[in-house]
């Protein structure tokens, strides 16, 4: 195996990783609100016994709890089922706005935590590229990630697409920036090598706070 790799598959492995890591995190906090609400249930169910009827209202709540967090387990179990298939394929027609938007939903809790908020302006038509879904989801995150820490003051960050369908590019910008760090984005043999997998190139505009991921021209 050749050193890039190895720092490929390296860096996958700890994307899939730090992605299955926060989904399992949520599955395991709503596991333990559905088990508080099973022994509220069971309190109450021996109370009965020696005291006047359950109230239907406070059983209902119960109930209602339990369901909203079936329903957000469901939905974290879905999330992270679409992220294991991304593995499927060696290449596909990947569209970037639907792809920016999941990433974005699969490590909602990460940004979160970082007190980020995140918009995206959806592009004037689909833009899409022949890639390997998986190794763009992590360069992706890792281009979230980056403009999130970069965030300072104001913490923003607006993801648009580029106009010019043939050269895809995906615009990264930041209300406020800390002090020198676009001058040292994306500069790890890891980055290197996974934007070189992906054929993509990093653009700065240090003047607008920003950076893009952008794809070669296709004709």
């Amino acid at each position: 195996m050749t050193k890039d790799k190895h720092e490929l598959i390296t860096g996958g492995m700890q994307f899939f990783g730090q992605m299955s890591a926060s989904a399992t995190h949520e599955i395991k906090n709503t596991l333990a609100i559905i088990n508080e609400s099973a022994g509220l249930l069971e309190d109450l169910s021996m109370m009965a016994e020696t005291n006047p009827p359950l109230s239907p209202a406070r059983v209902n709540d119960i109930s209602q709890r339990v369901k909203r967090q079936v329903v957000r387990a469901d939905l974290v179990v879905r999330k992270l089922n679409r992220f294991s298939h991304s593995v499927d394929r060696q290449t596909q027609i990947t569209d970037l706005e639907k792809t920016v938007c999941f990433v974005l939903d699969l490590a909602s809790r990460l940004i979160e935590m970082q007190g980020v908020v995140v918009k995206v302006i959806p592009p004037l038509s689909h833009i899409r590229v022949d890639t390997n879904l998986f190794y763009l989801e992590n360069m992706i995150w890792k281009a979230i990630e980056t403009a999130c820490l970069a965030a300072k003051e104001k913490k923003q960050v607006k993801i648009s697409f580029g106009t010019d369908a043939d050269t895809p590019s995906i615009w990264f910008s930041m209300e406020t920036v800390k002090d020198n760090l676009m001058d040292d984005l994306f500069g790890s043999k890891e980055d290197d090598v996974l934007l070189a997998y992906l054929n993509i190139s990093i653009k700065k505009n240090k003047e607008n706070n920003g950076f893009c991921l952008l794809w070669p021209k296709r004709f």
